[in-house]
């Protein structure tokens, strides 16, 4: 597997990229999903300060090479990203209805393919992007990361009273809905021809796995921990359902 994960891409990429993030926010807000709105913003500042700080600043394993300001163009990547992956497995965690699901499911990759594709056939801007990263010593620390995270959520089971209720199949749930969600962006960039294809089935597998399935374990007992909250009766309804929501997304 080629260690070095890079795409390419013009600017006009980040312009359509910010109008579907604005109507994925906008929809959250008509939708009254207030709390993964929160979380996707607490996630652009996470993922920011991965990115900018640790990856590029402290261990030098981020690569790029844009026509601005590097900030400004990692603050805009990360809040895309931190904002759309982090609020979809918000309302996943709380999803009552398989209908549910798969509408926004379909809404975030038909938003990300439309975004990659529409990108790669206009020529508002044609300035080239390259941004890349080197995974060579990344991946034996995001198995661990995982395996200690889900781990976690089993340990909590047993010693904290709002996840007593947590199942294997809701486990697998979570885990599914990590994989989803980044599997939604690895096949955009795919099939745009963003990604680089070399050692692509690779990349495809190992990210989608592990990806955002470093960070599920946490936001759900950060979910559980504000739901537990405002609505005792969280806990309770999970052992009964995959996914639950509150009675407005029924």
């Amino acid at each position: 597997m080629d260690d070095y994960v890079a795409r390419v891409f013009d600017v006009d990429f980040i312009y359509l990229d910010l109008l579907f993030c604005a109507v994925w926010m906008l929809v959250l807000l008509r939708q009254k999903q207030t709390l993964a709105l929160w979380f996707g913003l607490f996630g652009a500042v996470v993922v920011f300060l991965v990115d900018d700080v640790l990856w590029l600043r402290i261990q030098h394993t981020r690569f790029l090479d844009v026509p601005f300001n590097r900030d400004l163009f990692l603050a805009y990547f990360s809040f895309t990203y931190g904002m759309i992956e982090f609020s979809y497995v918000t309302v996943m965690f709380g999803a009552k209805s398989t209908r549910a699901r798969l509408l926004w499911t379909l809404f975030l990759y038909g938003g990300w393919m439309a975004t990659a594709l529409i990108s790669q056939n206009l020529s508002i801007d044609d300035r080239t992007i390259d941004i890349g990263r080197d995974m060579s010593n990344a991946r034996i620390v995001q198995v661990a990361m995982v395996v200690c995270g889900y781990v976690l959520l089993l340990l909590l089971k047993y010693i904290w009273r709002p996840m007593k209720t947590l199942t294997l199949q809701r486990i697998i749930y979570l885990f599914a809905v990590g994989v989803i969600v980044h599997f939604g962006m690895e096949i955009t960039l795919l099939a745009s021809g963003i990604r680089p294809a070399k050692d692509y089935v690779d990349v495809l597998l190992f990210n989608s796995l592990l990806e955002f399935n470093m960070g599920i374990p946490i936001l759900y007992v950060l979910w559980t921990a504000v739901t537990s909250k405002t609505e005792p009766t969280t806990a309770v309804r999970e052992s009964s359902d995959v996914g639950t929501s509150p009675p407005s997304q029924r």
